[in-house]
């Protein structure tokens, strides 16, 4: 209990100031806030449908800002399906973005919508394509979204060591108020969120509490 009182110390009490940021160099990243895990389906959560507010609210901040949006989108026969529930299959309902999402903050030529087959954004092909366009004019990655010790650690991991790999100074910032996991059997979310940005933090991700 002690080690985890000192985790969760570690990373709490950071604000980060929107207005630090310069905004042709920062990018919100939105990661699986879609139907399938907010509202309904067997993968949804009430602890990721709680961080709906702060990521609306977030999205509205950011107008104007680069944006990509993931959304899981598998097939019927994803290999995914080998580890986790069939879930947000193409062309259901559990595959779109949250209706609370879906308004004149998350549209425009500077947002972009990304497909992901894995858990882990960064290897999509669509991803990559906005990645080779937009990688070297972002300095600022902001990610949020769920769930945070798969989706978000995963793609947040990926792109801190291709960047730590070639040297460049980028920051990657995660907002403790709007990235959740889930609860499900031995998956405590309590546990796992604060595992999930132990680890991020301790691998050079920078974990504020929110941004204003």
């Amino acid at each position: 209990m002690k080690a985890l009182e000192t985790m969760e110390k570690e990373i709490r009490g950071k604000t980060l100031e929107l207005k630090s940021l310069n905004k042709d160099r920062t990018s919100l990243f939105v990661v699986d806030m879609i139907v399938g895990f907010v509202h309904s389906g067997i993968m949804s959560s009430p602890r990721v449908a709680s961080i709906v507010n702060s990521i609306t609210e977030l999205n509205e901040k950011l107008q104007g800002y680069k944006k990509v949006f993931f959304l899981d989108a598998h097939e019927e026969d994803a290999q995914e399906f080998n580890s986790y529930p069939k879930h947000c299959v193409i062309g259901t309902e559990e595959a779109e973005l949250i209706p609370e999402l879906k308004t004149e903050f998350s549209e425009g030529a500077e947002t972009t919508y990304v497909n992901k087959n894995s858990t882990n954004g960064f290897f999509s092909d669509e991803f990559q394509e906005w990645f080779k366009k937009n990688g070297d004019e972002v300095d600022n990655y902001i990610i949020t979204g769920c769930v945070t010790d798969i989706c978000v650690m995963q793609f947040a991991l990926s792109l801190k060591s291709y960047f730590n790999e070639d040297n460049k100074n980028k920051r990657i910032i995660v907002p403790i108020n709007s990235v959740e996991t889930y609860d499900g059997g031995s998956h405590d979310g309590e546990l796992m969120n604060l595992f999930a940005l132990y680890n991020m933090h301790i691998n050079g991700i920078e974990v504020v509490e929110n941004i204003k």
